[in-house]
C-alpha cells in the first residue's frame, strides 16, 4: 500500500475513494454520511481530511458490510 499523506485535500480523498471531487463536494452538503469526517481548520474554508480519520471511516464501513 502506498504511503498516504497525513492530511488529504479534496483531490487526494477523491483518488483514495475512487470518486470525483465534485461528487464529494456535493455529498458534504446533501449526504454528509457518505464522506469521511472533515478536518475543520479554524479561520479557513479549506477542505481537508486527516488520513487516520479517513482510514478509520473506511474500516467501519467495510466491517459493517460484513455483518449485513
Amino acid at each position: 500500500m502506498p504511503e498516504t499523506k497525513p492530511v488529504l485535500d479534496l483531490r487526494d480523498l477523491a483518488s483514495l475513494l475512487g470518486r470525483s471531487p465534485e461528487t464529494i463536494r456535493k455529498d458534504l452538503h446533501r449526504n454528509p454520511a457518505a464522506v469521511p469526517p472533515r478536518l475543520v481548520i479554524t479561520g479557513t474554508r479549506l477542505l481537508r481530511w486527516r488520513a487516520t480519520d479517513v482510514h478509520a471511516w473506511l474500516a467501519q464501513r467495510v466491517e459493517g458490510a460484513r455483518h449485513v
